[in-house]
């Protein structure tokens, strides 16, 4: 199993020869993107095969009518604007956390459902109640204290960030301990603490990962390995409604104290999964496969009516399947290409 700073030289080199990974041109990513989707979304107890995802993605709908396409849709979305959005942070050297990044992903995830009324907080709202968390054994931050609390973490964040106290496997495992644990929204935390997981991943120089949550027996695994980390956190938490202050330095002290092995045992083991799969499309990369017209649309910052009105002005070659417009990668890399030269 390679380590970080080996994956990390590998998807480095692909970026130096001007090759995509984080893009539906490679689809092994592209499938390990779906899967993330299916498995983040099975840890909170919602369940979709393999051709349920498919459909529902391909469809392109704006509004939905149940919480399963709702909970796809909304990952789908604030996932891939953030992917994106992290490795141009990284490719141009500015990375950094903003608490106003964790509640875009919250507005994104969680836009669906609250179309859908399932959702009854604010979209990127923190909390303004307390929670009790189902399968679980802490007690996450009392709302009164995330004011306060959460501009530090992000201050801690970047810190890290530009002035590294960790390696970045503990890091990013402290990361998803100590968000998870402080829980800020109402709900949608769980997948939330995975995107934001993910994001840091990538604005590293990494790539995302799919953590494993469609069986019980990884659930499991994932639970008692967040539970074996959030005790120091937890302490931490109570000192903070106490009346402590927290610090960037506080922050450090727990997480130098906290038992994080089987976070980062979890999160390297996926990684190298993650490489395994796009280092596999590389090597066989078809630029002539044919995408959604919606998938295009979101990993080439184009919306879907322009690219409609392109292909009926014959600029971009397509091709209809039933209801849906198919377009080449091929094709829409030399169009964009074509635009940047004009």
């Amino acid at each position: 199993m390679k380590d970080i700073k080996s994956i990390k030289s590998i998807l480095d080199e692909f970026r130096e020869r001007n090759v995509p990974f984080i893009t539906v041109n490679n689809s092994e990513w592209y499938s390990l993107f779906r899967d993330e989707i299916r498995n983040s979304i099975a840890i909170e107890g919602i369940f979709a095969n393999r051709s349920e995802l498919l459909s529902v993605l391909e469809r392109g709908q704006q509004r939905t009518t149940d919480q399963k396409s709702a909970a796809i849709l909304g990952y789908f979305e604030a996932a891939s604007t953030l992917y994106e959005y992290a490795e141009n942070q990284y490719e141009t050297n500015e990375f950094q956390l903003r608490l106003s990044d964790l509640k875009q992903i919250h507005t994104l995830l969680m836009r669906y459902e609250d179309q859908l009324g399932t959702f009854t907080g604010r979209l990127g709202g923190f909390r303004i109640e307390d929670v009790a968390v189902t399968q679980s054994k802490f007690t996450p931050l009392n709302y009164n204290y995330l004011h306060h609390t959460l501009p530090v973490f992000v201050q801690w964040h970047n810190v890290n960030i530009h002035e590294p106290k960790f390696d970045p496997l503990t890091f990013i495992a402290a990361s998803h301990v100590l968000f998870e644990t402080v829980h800020p929204f109402r709900d949608g935390n769980g997948r939330v603490g995975r995107i934001l997981l993910s994001y840091l991943l990538i604005g590293s120089g990494l790539i995302n990962i799919s953590i494993k949550g469609t069986a019980k027996a990884d659930r499991d695994k994932y639970y008692h390995a967040l539970e074996v980390g959030d005790n120091e956190v937890e302490k931490m938490l109570r000192r903070i409604e106490q009346g402590e202050n927290p610090t960037v330095s506080r922050i450090n002290r727990v997480i130098q104290q906290s038992k994080l092995g089987p976070v980062k045992t979890i999160i390297l083991q996926r990684l190298n999964h993650s490489l395994d799969l796009v280092e596999k499309d590389i090597k066989t990369m078809d630029r002539d496969a044919l995408i959604p017209l919606r998938d295009a649309a979101r990993f080439y910052s184009y919306s879907p009516d322009y690219l409609r009105q392109l292909i009926h002005l014959r600029k971009l070659p397509a091709l209809k399947r039933g209801k849906l417009w198919y377009v080449k990668v091929r094709d829409i890399e030399q169009y964009s290409k074509s635009v940047q030269r004009e």
